[in-house]
């Protein structure tokens, strides 16, 4: 878009070349305008500048005004053409363009809607591992470790995780339609043949192909479109949006605790098939994105490892994503070593409804004190959890207490998870391919928790293996508080007062 003063009048100022020389050397941006587009943070540095545009503009005869309207015109509806990966665009009293989001009305919430039922489906399978975990382990399975079990459960969450990269990039490319159908595809699909298994080999091949292909699908697609919709109240849209999770964490451990003892794993499995299906049926017609796919790139994005802020967000999904997930799986077979009785599988059901606090008070209070310091209050309350975790031991009144802590904690992280990835991006058309990168790190922690975990805990007694799950508690413990740590560094680079709003 040109900035340049039309012959008959005068048209908007560029920024000073002193403010945007250094971006241009570093960008591929040569225009000042589009320039502010991708980096919307050089607006409040510019507004005095543009309020001297203003009045100098105002003192020009009408003639030039007229003219300098036609030529802004103009201007604007080529930029709008062209599309922009922020928002649509919007003439400031200054002539600037700038993204706009809807934050709200009737099509933004339905789209909110949408994409609670896909992750319902897509994050709500992923935080019921553990519920597969204890029904194996006391079913199908009883002859194996809980290290062999624990590959079925690792599997599935670094597949279901570790193919984001490529989902994310293949959603700012084609958009959501595709994808919505292929997951919820897959998910049936999946569930169909699980309703078949019999045999531990036959029980992973499911686990770590058609389950965790159709969850990633349908879990990513909602994050990147809501983030379309929403800007100022991005934090609650995505509260809302992911106590879809937090629902689907609760049923889907309801139907595996007690739907197989009375009408078969089978018809089980039939029955969620369907519930996928119709969870994606919703999805697919009232998504919808506001911006064009972006072109052809790469599914990874490497330059955003330079970033230490990026970095230190990545090292948090890590850390707390071994021990969160550790967590989901174990927490219903330490509720059986320690003698709860027909109450240990519920104790997964209860983090997990306990969450949907974590996930909705989280997303508000972004949006109020800033995404990071809410993530920071979220962390120290999970590492607290987590260390409190030895002293509970077998008393039921505190293990629920201490499962229902961590479970809003645990909201608190999951929620936070995409605009923390999103927010590090300086340049917004690849915020969809940093996601998804970031999230593939966090699988190989992901894979490795459960093995590891369950290793430690030996293939002794009962007595024997709950006398031993100290060892995976403290490995998670620490884990998580380095986790809390790197999230600090990653603050401390974004935004250096304290109180400050971050």
């Amino acid at each position: 878009m040109s900035t340049k003063p039309s012959d008959a009048g005068p048209s908007r100022r560029a920024a000073p070349p002193s403010i945007l020389a250094p971006l241009q050397r570093q960008t591929s941006l040569t225009d000042p305008a589009a320039l502010v587009v991708a980096f919307p943070e050089l607006q409040r540095g510019m507004s005095a500048t543009s309020t001297k545009s203003r009045r100098a503009a105002n003192a020009q005869n009408t003639g030039g005004r007229r003219a300098s309207a036609i030529s802004e015109g103009s201007e604007e509806k080529d930029l709008a053409d062209r599309g922009d990966e922020k928002g649509d665009l919007e003439a400031s009293d200054g002539g600037q363009e700038e993204p706009t989001f809807p934050d709200g009305g009737t099509e933004a919430w339905l789209v909110v809607f949408g994409g609670f039922w896909t992750v319902f489906c897509g994050f709500g399978l992923a935080g019921s591992i553990g519920a597969f975990q204890t029904l194996y382990r006391t079913g199908f399975l009883v002859e194996y470790t809980d290290s062999q079990i624990g590959w079925i459960a690792s599997l599935q969450s670094f597949f279901t995780f570790g193919l984001s990269c490529f989902t994310g990039a293949l959603f700012d490319k084609f958009g959501h339609r595709p994808l919505i159908a292929s997951g919820t595809f897959f998910l049936i699909l999946g569930f169909c043949m699980l309703s078949l298994c019999t045999q531990y080999y036959q029980l992973m091949l499911v686990h770590a192909t058609l389950l965790p292909w159709g969850a990633n699908l349908l879990f990513m697609c909602p994050i990147a479109v809501v983030g379309q919709w929403f800007q100022k109240r991005r934090g609650l849209a995505f509260g809302l949006m992911s106590t879809g999770s937090s629902l689907g964490s609760v049923v889907w451990p309801l139907i595996l605790a007690n739907l197989p003892q009375r009408i078969g794993f089978g018809w089980t499995c039939r029955l969620m098939a369907l519930i996928c299906g119709l969870c994606g049926i919703t999805a697919f017609c009232l998504l919808k994105t506001r911006l064009p796919p972006r072109p052809a790139g790469s599914f990874f994005y490497f330059q955003a490892f330079r970033s230490l802020q990026y970095n230190c967000v990545v090292i948090n999904f890590i850390c707390f994503g071994f021990a969160f997930f550790a967590f989901l799986t174990y927490i219903g077979t330490y509720g059986q070593l320690a003698g709860l009785g027909s109450l240990a599988p519920y104790l997964l059901i209860i983090q997990n409804g306990s969450s949907v606090v974590g996930r909705l008070g989280s997303g508000i209070l972004a949006d109020r004190i800033g995404t990071y310091n809410a993530n920071i209050i979220g962390n120290a309350l999970f590492v607290i959890m987590y260390f409190i975790w030895l002293a509970v031991k077998n008393t039921t009144a505190g293990l629920v207490a201490m499962v229902v802590i961590i479970g809003i904690a645990g909201g608190s992280f999951v929620c936070l998870q995409p605009p923390l990835a999103v927010m590090t991006a300086t340049d917004m058309r690849y915020g969809g391919t940093m996601m998804g990168q970031a999230l593939f790190v966090m699988a190989f922690a992901q894979l490795a928790c459960g093995p590891s975990f369950g290793a430690l805990l030996g293939s002794g007694t009962p007595m024997e293996r709950y006398d031993s799950f100290y060892k995976g508690i403290v490995l998670g413990a620490v884990l998580s508080l380095v986790g809390a740590a790197s999230i600090w560094v990653a603050r401390w680079d974004r935004e250096r007062r304290f109180w400050a709003k971050a």
